[in-house]
């Protein structure tokens, strides 16, 4: 008998830090359609509730939503499917793609991290990075992809395409991460961005320098991506933006920048 109750407890435990999930509380499922061979089907993305008390940090916290999900690694497109497949029932649909982010124990250590930062300006954060991190994981979201027809090379700043992924970083920095995409789109946001402006600058300089000497197109990439990470990892316009901004944010972020 003391084990039966035991068990409905665990189960009851259970059944109650589902329904409490911080990801829960925060997180909605957009689905997008679209007609494949006169079929309509459907995919899925997490994303902040509109009414979410965290809105105001929503770049930092979609870039957790879009980078750290178990759910999103390449192995589990079989995973993904089979529930995307649910459409048209979206209830269904949403309901199960939902309870894979609330699941993920990863993805909600950093939520519940970033948020108590929020929550709890007085914080005592103990996670220190140097302003020479801050640069490093900046310059990777200036991200060299392709080499066009006439030899020009395109480069963006995107949530899911850049250089983090090829880093191979032996310390944990996904919450500096977020702090990056979420400070430099912060001045992208701006009628003026020298950030960009340094950006276009820096690409075309590194362009340059690598296109004396060309032997293939890829090795020609993959030495302007990598000059371009150098110039902008040693960019005092970013470094200036990205401090600036941790200095309005520090008390709303779960760790320190010493400089």
């Amino acid at each position: 008998m003391t084990k039966i109750i035991l068990f409905f407890i665990c189960i009851g435990n259970l059944s109650y830090q589902i329904d409490k999930s911080v990801i829960r509380d925060h997180v909605t499922i957009k689905i997008n359609t679209y007609e494949r061979e006169g079929e309509m089907r459907a995919t899925s993305m997490p994303e902040l509730k509109p009414d979410s008390e965290l809105i105001n940090y929503k770049r930092r916290f979609d870039y957790l939503l879009i980078n750290v999900p178990e759910i999103h690694l390449a192995e589990k497109s079989e995973q993904r499917n089979e529930i995307w497949q649910l459409y048209p029932d979206t209830i269904e649909l949403k309901r199960l793609y939902l309870n894979k982010y609330i699941e993920d124990e990863k993805l909600v250590n950093y939520f519940e991290e970033t948020l108590a930062a929020i929550e709890n300006p007085n914080l005592d954060e103990s996670t220190v990075f140097t302003s020479d991190e801050l640069m490093e994981v900046a310059s990777k979201f200036f991200y060299c992809d392709k080499v066009n027809a006439d030899t020009s090379v395109q480069a963006h700043v995107c949530i899911g395409l850049n250089g983090v992924k090829e880093a191979n970083w032996k310390i944990d920095y996904t919450l500096l991460e977020a702090f990056c995409f979420e400070g430099l789109f912060n001045d992208f946001d701006k009628d003026t961005s020298q950030v960009w402006e340094s950006f276009i600058s820096n690409k075309k300089k590194a362009s340059l320098q690598s296109s004396t000497d060309i032997t293939t197109l890829d090795q020609f990439l993959e030495d302007v991506k990598l000059d371009l990470f150098e110039r902008m990892s040693n960019d005092e316009v970013i470094k200036k933006e990205l401090l600036d901004y941790y200095e309005s944010n520090k008390t709303n972020l779960a760790f320190k920048i010493k400089n």
